[in-house]
């Protein structure tokens, strides 16, 4: 009969040959593991990483892509309402951005597009559109009566919580770039855990700039290469991620930052949580029904964060959740 040592050996076994053996050799090398268990530990920190930066990222791209359209639907547009109207057939879109709209508003029908019944409304197509639509918004030069696009004002509208707040200063193509590399860094940071690719495995930190013939972003950090510097990187990534929100929605900030989401991603961004998942142990159990006070179960998820165990709570017999005890980083 197997002991539980062996049993988990493996599991852990079964785990890494579901996982792959190359998808985790980075783990390896990178965080320099001595054990399977090891290895095992920081991919689980990776998953909740990614996850809960994803959690702050849709939420950006949800008010992202709603100040945009109320702020074009103010100019732009005749169908619809006062703050959703169909201002994309009213503006002069590159190729790829009206191919994305046309997706959206029309089906394909023996080779030819034919627009879809009902046509769906200026909410429903701007809806349906992803993230990477929305910084190439900035590449519109002109409206369909060729008159140039006023973007000064409008990117006042969609950044109330930025602190230029000059007409002026938007209107200058270096300060709408800057504005394009923070939107586009939203997006790939999306993209990278969309396609699960591990959240550390970053390169280089660009200048906040466009890339344009004579003028490429220049490198300001180099890519990290000790788990403290890729932690210090998604620290600065996951700042500019929230300043982005606050720019664009000052009062949906205050919200995430007092979230739950926002404290775990400031709880796994340190060499603490790193650690504690290195040293993966078996989940420990607190069923708050059987705890008889708040000292009894303050003293127990102080013992929980004492060990840095994993920890499933419980009441009764329904399952509240999962969360891993760390102490707070120095």
């Amino acid at each position: 009969m197997k002991n539980n040592k062996q049993i988990t050996i493996l599991a852990n076994q079964d785990k890494i040959k579901a996982l792959s053996h190359a998808r985790l050799s980075s783990y390896r090398v990178f965080f320099n593991t001595q054990s399977d268990e090891e290895t095992l530990g920081l991919y689980q920190w990776n998953e909740e990483l990614s996850a809960a930066i994803f959690r702050a990222i849709s939420l950006t791209e949800i008010v992202l892509r709603n100040q945009c359209h109320t702020a074009m639907s103010m100019r732009y547009g005749v169908a619809g309402s006062t703050n959703s109207r169909d201002w994309c057939d009213h503006v002069d879109l590159n190729t790829l951005s009206r191919k994305k709209i046309t997706d959206v508003t029309h089906t394909k029908q023996h080779q030819q597009w034919v627009p879809k019944v009902p046509v769906p409304s200026p909410d429903d197509v701007v809806s349906r559109l992803t993230f990477g639509f929305w910084p190439h918004l900035l590449d519109l030069r002109q409206d369909m009566a060729h008159q140039p696009i006023a973007w000064g004002p409008i990117i006042l509208d969609i950044l109330p919580g930025h602190r230029q707040r000059q007409v002026t200063h938007w209107s200058k193509q270096k300060h709408r770039d800057a504005l394009f590399a923070r939107f586009d860094l939203c997006n790939e940071m999306r993209n990278r855990i969309a396609h699960h690719e591990p959240i550390w495995k970053i390169g280089p930190l660009m200048e906040e700039t466009r890339a344009r013939q004579g003028n490429q972003p220049a490198i300001v950090a180099q890519t990290p290469t000790t788990p403290s510097e890729a932690l210090n990187r998604l620290k600065l990534l996951y700042t500019r991620l929230t300043e982005l929100l606050a720019w664009l929605s000052p009062e949906m900030a205050r919200a995430h930052a007092l979230s739950d989401v926002h404290h775990k991603c400031l709880s796994l961004l340190s060499l603490q949580a790193l650690e504690a998942y290195r040293k993966t142990k078996p989940p420990i159990v607190l069923n708050l029904a059987q705890y008889k006070s708040h000292r009894a179960l303050k003293k127990a998820l102080r013992l929980a964060t004492r060990h840095q165990q994993p920890t499933l709570l419980m009441d009764g017999h329904r399952t509240l959740g999962n969360i891993t005890c760390i102490p707070s980083a120095q």
